[in-house]
Formats: C-alpha cells, structure tokens, sequence
C-alpha cells in the first residue's frame, strides 16, 4: 500500500484502514497475526501458526541499486531464502495494479529460478522480446496454451515455434532479467524469508548470484550515463548522412544495420535477439562516433500520450502527498481545469482519480468525440502537455526547496518526452497561444 495515510491506530489500539484500498489489504489477511516487537514508527506482524518461515529481512527501497546490498549478504551467506519485492508507484501504475510483485529464489549462493507479475516478463514476452517467436507465434502460443491448459513453454514447442534448448535458455534468460529489474527498482518493499517453497519453480536454475550482481551494478552505472543521450527504448535511432563513407567497429555492425529511421530500439533489440542494455550500449558508441543521432519517441496514438501524462500526473501527486500537500495541489489544478474551457469535455467521466491520473479510456473517447480537425491528436498532446505543466509549477511552489528540486528532477523526462512529441505533432500555424504562468519544465 502507499499514501500519506494508509492505517489508524485510536487510543483503544483498535486498527481501521483508512481509505477502500487499505480496507482490502486488511480483508485479504483476515486470521491471526503475530506482532513484532519494534520502535514507534513501525508496526510488523507475521501470521500466527505453524510452518510460518523466518522473516530474515525487510524493508523500503528509494533508490535505484539499494537492493543490491541485500542481495550481496545472501550470496555471500549462500543462503536458502526468497526475496519478496513489491515495486510501487510509477511501474504498479502503469500495469493498472498496487503493486508488481517479483520473487527471487538464492540457494547455496546461486540464483535457481524468479517469478514476476509484470506482463513484460512473461516467458512469452521474453520469447518476442529476444526474437525466438513473432509477435502472431507469441498470440497462438497463448490461444494453445489457453485451450490446453498447458504452459506457455509447453505449447511453443508443441507448435514447434522453439526447440527444448532454446526453451531452456530463454528461460534462463528470463530469471535474469526479473534478477536485474529486481535488483534496479528504485521504489518499493522486500521481504526476504528463510527457505522458499521448490513447487513454485517451473524450471530451477544455478546462476551465480555473485556474477548476476556485478551485471546488475554495472547496467545501473552505465545506463545512467547512457540516458542523459538515450532516455528510453522507446527512442528512434537514425542514421547520419555522410556516415556511410565509415566503417562501424565489427561488434557495433548488427546494431548498426537494423538502423532505419523508423525502428525503436526495443524492435531493434527483438530483431537482433538482444537486450535493451546491450542494443542502448552499442547505439551510444554508434552516436559518439557520428553514425546515428537518437530521436525522441512520438506517442502513437492518443493512449501512448495519455499514459505519458499519467506518468507525470503520479509523480507529482506522490510528491505532494508524501508532504501533506496533496489537498492543495488538487484544488489548484481543478480551478485550472474549470478555468479553460477545454478540460471539462475532455476529463468528463475520466477523473482525475484520487491518485491524480485520469482515465484512459474515457479520455481517449471524449477526444474521438470532440476531435479538433486534422490534426486533433497534435491539439490532444498540447493540452495534456499544459496540464501537466501546471501541475508541476504548482507542485513546486507547494513544496520545499528540496522537495521541489528531487520532483523537478524525477518529472522532467516524462514532460520532455511529451513536449517533443507536442513540437512534432503540431504545425506551427496550429500552435496554440495559451502561456501559462510558469516556467517550461523541460528546459
């Protein structure tokens, strides 16, 4: 759960969720609980019984690698332990959840197998993701295993889509990269147990805990030097003119040739059966040796841009309610909504929710309704890009300094990336005259 407040404890010691989400968690968990010990600021209960594991660790993450800390204490302890990470926020957001939940299995010093709620780490999506199967293969995949009951892996080698070998490494690969995004995540909280459960293994694994570790703090060194020049894979590599008299290093060839103008990296990387850390390496050193420069991402279609303002929406949302300004800041932007005439239609049975995001689908309907001439979805893009921008001024003067300056920070990219999109969508003589009262977020 997440909020500024989630739970109440009266002067009776009687506990009432505060909210319809906090009031879910709690039916979930009905039964008995056994609390820990702890300090004021903390309340800790395990449920009461036998066969209950060891609670060795737990905690909050609010940085990018600080997980990888712990990982290192249970590799080194070679323990038999799960790792429990519920990532909150932005990524649960974006998945429509509370939380993306991610389980890593560590004995003896090795990682034997993951598990993960979120959708892009299915093995069916790692099979499209690395190039085994097409995008139709991985929908028959799903319809075979659906109508069998078997797994995904199952039914690929039944169509004869992969081989068992390839099934295998794929798999491997897929515990990796639940590793890594559970390595990386930069908000959440963990909860390592003793021992785990071998029936909640498809496959088990021996991958060195110790070596996955050092890929992980490497990626987390290098792709914060990368994105200051790649923001996402969402971005469009392009070759430069004259670059053809030039020959690319032979590791940097592939890459280089998948280079069209029009390809994502992420499709560059399913092509070529590569990771987006690996294709994001190569196409920086393609770029600082003048063979392609990277263009921003376009939101295709009114959802990609709706989901972008969201995004941003959750960020700044959080931001103010972890201050107790979150009263404020909606009463701001509702004054603003209703003072230009174009929020009203357009929000209309779409929110915003009580976390500050809108609804999609209802946007994207009322739009289809109102559409503004040809180049409607060039007026959708400059109007969500001005409602998140006063959302941010108005974050920023609620906030402290501090505070102001760390959600600057964490909200820039998102309104970078739909400011772009609103410059390249939008004819100049369309653009709209509307300054509003603040400074452009996106530098």
């Amino acid at each position: 759960m997440s909020g500024a407040e989630d739970l109440r404890i009266d002067a009776t010691g009687t506990l009432h969720p505060v909210g319809r989400r906090a009031g879910q968690h709690l039916r979930a968990r009905a039964g008995e609980w056994r609390l820990l010990a702890g300090p004021p600021e903390v309340v800790l209960a395990l449920r009461a019984g036998e066969g209950i594991r060891t609670l060795r660790l737990a905690g909050e993450v609010r940085s990018p690698g600080a997980l990888c800390d712990v990982v290192a204490t249970v590799a080194q302890g070679g323990w038999s332990a799960e790792l429990f990470v519920f990532a909150e926020h932005d990524e649960a957001q974006q998945r429509g959840s509370d939380a993306v939940v991610r389980s890593v299995f560590f004995e003896g010093g090795s990682v034997v197998g993951a598990t993960s709620n979120a959708p892009g780490e299915r093995l069916g999506e790692i099979l499209w993701r690395f190039g085994a199967i097409t995008r139709e293969q991985l929908a028959e995949v799903v319809r075979a295993a659906d109508q069998s009951g078997r797994r995904v892996g199952e039914a690929a080698i039944e169509l004869e889509f992969v081989g068992p070998d390839e099934l295998f490494r794929m798999m491997a690969r897929q515990v990796e990269e639940i590793f890594y995004a559970t390595a990386l995540v930069g908000r959440a909280t963990f909860f390592l147990f003793d021992g785990f459960d071998p029936s909640g293994l498809v496959r088990r694994h021996n991958l060195s805990a110790g070596a996955l570790l050092m890929e992980a703090a490497r990626r987390t060194d290098e792709l914060r030097f990368f994105r200051e020049r790649i923001p996402s894979d969402a971005c469009v590599p392009v070759p430069l003119a004259g670059a053809g008299s030039k020959k690319a290093p032979p590791e940097l060839e592939g890459v280089l040739a998948e280079c069209n103008g029009r390809r994502t990296i992420a499709e560059i990387g399913r092509r070529i059966g590569q990771l987006e850390f690996e294709v994001t390496r190569a196409l920086f050193q393609l770029c600082a040796a003048g063979f392609v420069a990277v263009q921003p991402p376009r939101p295709a279609g009114p959802q990609s841009a709706l989901e972008a303002l969201n995004r941003a929406l959750l960020a700044i949302h959080e931001a103010c309610d972890a201050a107790s300004k979150g009263r404020e800041l909606r009463a701001g932007l509702e004054q603003f909504a209703m003072s230009t005439g174009a929020y009203v239609p357009l929000f209309a049975g779409a929110g915003p929710r009580e976390d500050g995001s809108v609804a999609i689908d209802a946007v994207a309907r009322n739009f289809a309704a109102m559409r503004a001439g040809d180049d409607g979805e060039g007026w959708l893009v400059q109007q969500l890009l001005e409602y998140a921008g006063f959302a941010l001024f108005h974050a920023e003067s609620l906030l402290p300094r501090e505070g102001a300056a760390a959600l600057d920070a964490r909200a820039a990219d998102l309104l970078r990336t739909l400011r772009r999109s609103a410059e390249a969508a939008q004819p100049a003589s369309s653009a709209r005259s509307n300054p509003l009262p603040r400074r452009d977020p996106t530098g």
